[in-house]
């Protein structure tokens, strides 16, 4: 599930998780994925794939734009964008950043997330069986597979 995230939350918390990046050979983790939820045992139908592919494909391209973006901000900062946690659970963990492009790359993070969730949601999906396909094949060998032919189709 993506975060829906407010500045008016007090404190400042992501209420909501999800995420996904793909490759032609591997879905892997990259920065600004999110977290996925463990102990889903189950199988999907075909077009729960199908729409799982097509929601990782959507996001890809906001992932690669927002990413960009906050490793330019964070670069030039002099930090190094690969040590921090760039995930939609929570952005308590810029609080590591410094406060003059804290803000900058909260509202990315924020509006990445919060894109990715309506994405999710634009193609049938819950949060939840998102998240549970992530969890999911990251497990599952056959149903990786499932997803990486279904992801080759669509492109």
């Amino acid at each position: 599930m993506l975060p829906r995230c407010s500045s008016h939350d007090k404190p400042f918390r992501c209420r909501w998780i999800v995420g996904a990046s793909v490759s032609l050979v591997t879905i892997a983790s990259l920065p600004l994925l999110t977290f996925w939820q463990k102990g889903y045992a189950q199988s999907f139908t075909a077009q729960e794939i199908t729409n799982y592919a097509v929601a990782v494909l959507a996001m890809e391209e906001i992932r690669r734009d927002a990413y960009a973006e906050i490793s330019d901000i964070i670069s030039i900062a002099n930090e190094d964008v690969t040590r921090q946690d760039l995930r939609c659970v929570s952005t308590n963990d810029l609080a590591k950043l410094p406060r003059t492009i804290r803000s900058q790359v909260r509202r990315l993070l924020v509006n990445y997330c919060n894109d990715a969730k309506q994405l999710v949601e634009d193609t049938g999906l819950t949060a939840d069986l998102f998240n549970a396909i992530t969890a999911t094949h990251r497990e599952d060998e056959a149903l990786t597979e499932q997803i990486q032919l279904e992801i080759v189709r669509l492109r």
